[in-house]
C-alpha cells in the first residue's frame, strides 16, 4: 500500500474532538457524557473557590438536556485584539481561557482550556449565557458550529454563567445516552464537602426531584457521611498551608475490613490518587512502624482505615485530561508531614483512643502473621501432593491402592490397620483402594491451618486422592470417590464427620460433585440355615424383628466380621449399601458450627435437640 506526504492529514479542533472524544472526555459512552457534566460544574466550582458566588444550580431535563448555572463573575465577552469574540474563543478555540494566568484563577481544577470546549463541540445543542457588566452575552452552537452570538442589555447588575447542552449521540456512540441523575447527585454531594459554604441546588425536571447539598464542616462531614461506624470517637483532622498550597486531611479507623480513601485536588476527585495519597501512606507506615517496634505490613496498618485529603494548588499537574491522578511532587512531602503531625497530636491529646487503635493494629499484625504461616503451609502441602504424584508409588503401609485407578475407583477410609487388613481381604481389589486412619482425624474446623496441613494423615489422604490445596481438579483425581467405612457407632460417626470437615475445608467442590460416600457396614447379621441377612441400622432390625428367625449377631465393629461376611455384606450388589453424602447448605453450616471452636453454638444445639430423659447410663 502506497504511503506518502499526501496521506498526512490535519484535523481541525472541532473534528478532532467529535471524532476522538475519548482523548478529551475519557470515553465515548455515558461515562464520557458524565465527564462533560463534571467539566462544566467544576468551572462553576472554580468561581466559587475564588470567592465569587456561593450557589451552583444543576437542572436535568427530558432528552438528556442539562443546564448548569452559577453566580460567579460571568465569562468575558467582546472583541479581542485579534478580532475574535472572547466568548466564542472560550468555548470553541483550543487552549483559550483565563486559567493560564494564576493571578486571575488560583487553586482551580481546570488548567488546559479544553474541558468546556470538549463539551461545547461534542454536543448537538450547546448554549451559554454570560451575565456581567449589566449585559448578557449569548452563544449558541449546533453540533459544534456557531449558530448565533448576541449581546443584550440587563436592567439589573446580575453576574454568573449558565451553560445548557445536549450531548451528541453521534459522538458518544458506544451506548444510548442516558444522563444518570443519581451520579450527578453523588458528585455534587462530594463537591459540597470540598466547598464549605457553597450550595449545590439540583432539580430533576423529569421526576421533579429536588435536592440541595451544603456542608459547613467540609471533609469532616464527608467522613461522617461516608466512613461508616468509627472505632475512635475523636476524628483525626488537620489543615495546613505551605508555599501557597492548602491541604486538609481527615482520618478515622472504622469497623470495615477494607481500606477506603478519597483524594481531591482543587475540588476535583482524583480516583487514581496521586502524590498527596502517597505522602499520607508513607507517613502512616513510618509512624506505626516505630510504635509497633518491628516490620509492619503497610496494607494491614491501613485495614479498616477511612481517610480523605483535599489540596488546593496554584498550578495543579494531572496525569491526564480527565484528571484522575494528581502529579504535583510537592504534595507528597506536604501531606506526609501533615499526616505525621496529625497522628502525633492524636496520640498526645487522646492517648486512650490512640492506645485502642494501636491495640487493634497489633492484633491485625499478629493475625496477618498467622495467616501468612497458614498460606505457606498450604503451599507446602500442595508441593507435597504434587511431589508424591510424580513418584507414582506411595511408601506407606497405610495405603493399599486399587489395581485400576481413576473415576470408577473408590478409596475406602477405614479406622486402623486391623480393620484395613480385614477389608483388604473382602474388597474387590480392582476398584477399591484402602487408606487406614490412625484413630480420629484432626478437626479441620477447630485447628489452625498450619497445624491441619502439617498433619501426616491429612497429607497422606490428599496425596492418595491427588487433591492439591487451592488447585482442585476433579478430572485429575486418583480415585473418583471416597467411601467412609467405619464402625456403626458413635466413634465411627465422629470419624466420618472429621473426614467431612477435612474435605469441606480443602476441596468443598469434591463434596458438591457427590464424590463423598458412606459405605455402610452391617450392625446386625441374622444366620438361619446357612443363610445370612444383614441389617444396617437399629431401625431396620427393629422393623423386621417379628419376622426374624435364627441366630442374631450384633457387630460392635468391622472387626466382628469375618472376611466372607465383610465381602458379601459390603461388596456385592445384593447387599451393598452406599449412601452419597449430598451437599446441603444448611447441613454444611451446621457442620461448621458443631465442629468449630465456638462452644456456645454446640451447647445451644445439644439443649434444643436432645431429650435427656431418653439417655441411659
Amino acid at each position: 500500500m502506497e504511503y506518502n506526504a499526501n496521506d498526512i492529514k490535519t484535523l481541525d479542533f472541532r473534528t478532532a474532538i467529535r471524532s476522538r472524544i475519548a482523548m478529551y472526555m475519557g470515553s465515548a459512552d455515558n461515562q464520557g457524557v458524565l465527564q462533560c457534566v463534571r467539566e462544566i460544574i467544576t468551572n462553576s466550582i472554580d468561581e466559587a473557590t475564588m470567592g465569587f458566588g456561593n450557589k451552583i444550580y444543576v437542572d436535568l431535563y427530558e432528552g438528556n438536556c442539562i443546564a448548569i448555572a452559577d453566580e460567579g463573575r460571568g465569562c468575558p465577552f467582546g472583541i479581542r485584539e485579534d478580532g475574535t469574540e472572547a466568548l466564542e474563543a472560550i468555548y470553541t478555540m483550543a487552549h483559550s481561557g483565563a486559567k493560564f494566568d494564576d493571578k486571575i484563577f488560583q487553586n482551580v481544577a481546570g488548567m488546559n482550556g479544553i474541558g468546556a470546549k470538549g463539551v461545547a463541540l461534542s454536543s448537538d445543542k450547546f448554549e451559554v449565557w454570560s451575565y456581567r457588566d449589566k449585559q448578557c452575552g449569548y452563544l449558541k452552537l449546533n453540533k459544534g458550529i456557531k449558530e448565533s452570538f448576541t449581546v443584550s442589555p440587563l436592567k439589573e447588575n446580575k453576574t454568573g454563567t449558565v451553560v445548557k447542552f445536549i450531548p451528541s449521540p453521534e459522538v458518544y456512540n458506544l451506548e444510548p445516552i442516558s444522563i444518570d441523575f443519581e451520579e450527578i447527585k453523588s458528585m455534587c454531594q462530594n463537591w459540597s464537602y470540598l466547598s464549605k459554604g457553597v450550595s449545590f441546588i439540583l432539580h430533576n425536571h423529569i421526576t421533579n426531584e429536588k435536592v440541595t447539598y451544603l456542608s459547613k464542616n467540609g471533609l469532616t462531614d464527608f467522613m461522617k457521611e461516608q466512613g461508616g461506624r468509627a472505632l475512635n470517637k475523636t476524628p483525626l483532622k488537620i489543615e495546613v498551608q505551605e508555599d501557597g498550597i492548602e491541604a486538609e486531611i481527615v482520618m478515622e479507623w472504622t469497623d470495615s475490613r477494607s481500606e477506603t480513601w478519597h483524594v481531591f485536588t482543587n475540588g476535583l476527585e482524583n480516583v487514581e490518587g496521586g502524590t498527596s495519597l502517597t505522602g499520607i501512606k508513607t507517613a502512616l507506615t513510618n509512624f506505626f512502624k516505630k510504635k509497633l517496634k518491628g516490620e509492619a505490613n503497610p496494607e494491614i496498618l491501613r485495614k479498616g482505615l477511612f481517610y480523605a485529603v483535599s489540596c488546593k494548588v496554584p498550578n495543579p499537574s494531572f496525569a491526564n485530561q480527565t484528571k484522575t491522578k494528581v502529579n504535583n511532587p510537592e504534595l507528597r512531602g506536604l501531606c506526609q508531614r501533615a499526616t505525621t503531625q496529625m497522628l502525633e497530636d492524636f496520640e498526645r491529646r487522646h492517648k486512650d483512643e490512640f492506645d485502642k487503635v494501636l491495640d487493634l493494629l497489633t492484633k491485625e499484625m499478629k493475625a496477618e502473621a498467622a495467616a501468612e504461616k497458614a498460606r505457606r503451609q498450604v503451599l507446602e502441602a500442595a508441593k507435597d501432593v504434587e511431589k508424591n504424584q510424580k513418584k507414582k508409588v506411595f511408601a506407606s503401609d497405610k495405603l493399599k491402592d486399587a489395581e485400576f485407578l481413576g473415576q470408577d475407583s473408590t478409596l475406602l477410609l477405614v479406622e486402623g490397620l486391623s480393620a484395613a487388613s480385614s477389608i483388604a481381604m473382602a474388597r474387590d481389589e480392582k476398584k477399591y483402594g484402602i487408606l487406614a486412619l490412625r484413630g480420629k482425624m484432626i478437626n479441620a474446623f477447630a485447628n489452625e491451618e498450619e497445624k491441619f496441613y502439617q498433619n501426616e494423615e491429612v497429607k497422606l489422604l490428599l496425596s492418595a486422592m491427588n487433591i492439591v490445596p487451592g488447585k482442585y481438579d476433579g478430572k485429575k483425581l486418583r480415585y473418583g470417590r471416597i467411601g467412609i467405612l467405619t464402625d456403626a457407632d458413635a466413634d465411627g460417626y465422629a470419624i466420618g464427620l472429621l473426614i467431612m470437615c477435612a474435605l469441606y475445608k480443602v476441596a468443598p467442590k469434591f463434596i458438591e460433585e457427590g464424590r463423598l460416600c458412606w459405605v455402610r457396614s452391617p450392625l446386625y447379621i441374622v444366620k438361619n440355615k446357612g443363610k445370612e441377612d444383614y441389617y444396617f441400622t437399629d431401625e431396620e432390625f427393629n422393623a423386621a424383628r417379628g419376622k426374624i428367625k435364627g441366630e442374631v449377631q450384633r457387630n460392635k465393629g468391622l472387626g466382628a466380621l469375618n472376611p466372607e461376611q465383610a465381602r458379601r455384606s459390603m461388596f456385592t450388589e445384593e447387599f451393598q449399601r452406599i449412601d452419597v453424602l449430598e451437599e446441603d447448605g444448611e447441613s454444611l453450616i451446621l457442620l461448621e458450627q458443631l465442629m468449630g471452636k465456638d462452644s456456645a453454638s454446640k451447647h445451644e444445639f445439644i439443649w434444643e435437640n436432645i431429650d435427656f430423659s431418653e439417655i441411659k447410663e
